[in-house]
């Protein structure tokens, strides 16, 4: 949700300084400040999309351990990967990692 926030103000500040440039060219840094800031909200959102591992799929092994995640009260499995030791907390019934 944070995300999604954060990159709509991201594109509305983009849009701002794309006004500022067009009614006054020495505006240009706020539209470099803005287009990095779209980037950057773009790359984070693509490079950590939660429950996947680039290049890693097929090796994960669900564990005996399981939980009650305290925020959501809904249990939780764990998965890990042998290749590289990493775990991951997956919600039961949810799509194990790849």
């Amino acid at each position: 949700m944070l995300r999604t926030f954060i990159q709509a103000f991201a594109f509305i500040v983009l849009l701002c300084a794309m006004a500022m440039v067009v009614i006054q060219p020495a505006a240009w840094p706020a539209l470099v400040f803005a287009g990095l800031l779209v980037l950057g909200t773009l790359w984070e959102r693509f490079y950590y999309r939660g429950g996947t591992v680039h290049g890693e799929g097929g090796r994960w092994q669900a564990t005996a351990e399981r939980f009650l995640d305290e925020e959501s009260g809904r249990p939780v499995t764990v998965w890990f990967n042998p290749a590289t030791g990493e775990r991951r907390y997956v919600e039961q019934g949810g799509v194990p990692p790849s």
